[in-house]
């Protein structure tokens, strides 16, 4: 069996090049292991583009427990001098209120977010991002006849990762996540006069090149209108598609290819919008664009990486299911899942390779079960401060 990387090498000669070695974490969460090159349309650097094999499996349930014990204290109470949303518990003798739907959902969090303080920023400040996630990954081994095979899914998380985002994105962040012996560091580079380096984890040793300030708290490219944000991304989708691999022959290669609907790709795109930009207007943008994307659906008693259980409103296409988890009573957003889901080809499109010179290659797993988790994202706390490694 060939390996992931050899078989982003084949296919992707007219596509992304694969790196020499798998992602780090935290390049999964901020810049999808690598920076897209310049042809490539760029809405945001790109979060969850390029699934790799590695990242699949399920969490258990008392890891998801232990995160909660951590984040127990930040949560806001969002809830004072509000009037009750849709779903809530109605008073003695009052009728049940229906359950909102989905679009329904979108826009009261919408609603929510309208209602949240916009904080005081300096462009030379730094968005502070408190968060926990979970990342399922599956190593290879070769086996007694020397065939590569895949590993036991294993979990990692969940996993406290503090992230400081450049206000207006020209200056150096900081991700620092915790592990098991030592807080682990990562160098963000910024965009600075016009240049970044081309791996933005690695500015000592990659080449730089020509690149646009992504803000973490401004609106900067992403429109903060509902109907240019909605325009804007599937502008995006048309020129980037992604395509999804399907199964694998003996040899280990895909044996074809379809490619993810703009709606699908639209809506992927909603949540990395959410974990890079907390600038309260975009959010609110976000979702109101989000509530007129078709397909959506609604999940009840869904968890986020930390453990809190919401309401999720998901989007299900080409054996992946997004999700965008709110606090089901405050509407407050608490983050995204990534769930492997049934792999429905009928009446796909499928091809042998993409043709396309510019998009986003996923390899998809043959052996993943509707259910086992990708992904998860927690968002717990953000904040303004001055430094890149100070905390509030």
């Amino acid at each position: 069996m060939k390996s992931d990387l050899s078989i982003l090498e084949e296919f992707g000669a007219n596509l992304a090049p694969a790196q020499e070695q798998p992602p780090a974490e935290v390049r999964h969460r901020l810049m999808n292991a690598m920076r897209q090159p310049a042809r490539r349309p760029s809405l945001l650097s790109s979060v969850r583009g390029v699934r790799l094999a590695w990242r699949i499996g399920m969490p258990t349930v008392a890891a998801a427990g232990v995160a909660l014990a951590l984040v127990s204290g930040y949560l806001p109470d969002n809830t004072r001098g509000r009037p009750a949303p849709p779903g809530a518990a109605p008073q003695a003798g009052a009728a049940p209120r229906a359950l909102p739907d989905a679009g329904q959902v979108l826009l009261l969090a919408a609603a929510h977010t309208a209602d949240t303080p916009t904080m005081d920023a300096r462009p030379d400040q730094f968005l502070f991002i408190d968060s926990v996630e979970v990342e399922s990954s599956a190593g290879s081994h070769r086996n007694r006849s020397g065939k590569v095979v895949l590993g036991r899914p294993t979990v990692s998380g969940p996993q406290r990762t503090r992230t400081w985002l450049s206000v207006d994105g020209t200056r150096d962040g900081l991700v620092v996540q915790e592990t098991a012996t030592s807080p682990v560091r990562t160098h963000i580079d910024g965009c600075k006069n016009g240049l970044q380096a081309e791996t933005i984890d690695r500015p000592e040793s990659t080449p730089k090149i020509a690149c646009t300030p992504e803000p973490a708290y401004q609106s900067g490219r992403v429109p903060t209108d509902p109907d240019h944000l909605l325009a804007y991304l599937y502008d995006f989708a048309a020129k980037g598609p992604t395509w999804v691999s399907i199964g694998a022959g003996q040899d280990g290669m895909p044996r074809g290819f379809v490619r993810l609907s703009d709606d699908q790709s639209a809506f992927a795109q909603i949540a990395q919008i959410l974990s890079m930009n907390q600038l309260p207007a975009v959010q609110e943008a976000a979702f109101r664009a989000a509530a007129r994307i078709p397909g959506v659906e609604v999940r009840r008693n869904v968890a986020d990486a930390s453990g809190r259980t919401g309401v999720a409103v998901t989007r299900t296409e080409a054996g992946t299911r997004e999700e965008l988890v709110f606090d089901p009573t405050t509407y407050t957003y608490l983050g995204s899942n990534l769930i492997a889901a049934d792999f429905d080809l009928k009446g796909a499109h499928v091809v042998r390779r993409p043709d396309q010179k510019i998009g986003q290659l996923t390899l998809r797993v043959a052996n993943l079960k509707p259910g086992d988790v990708i992904s998860k994202y927690a968002l717990l706390r953000v904040a303004i401060v001055d430094k890149a490694g100070q905390r509030p």
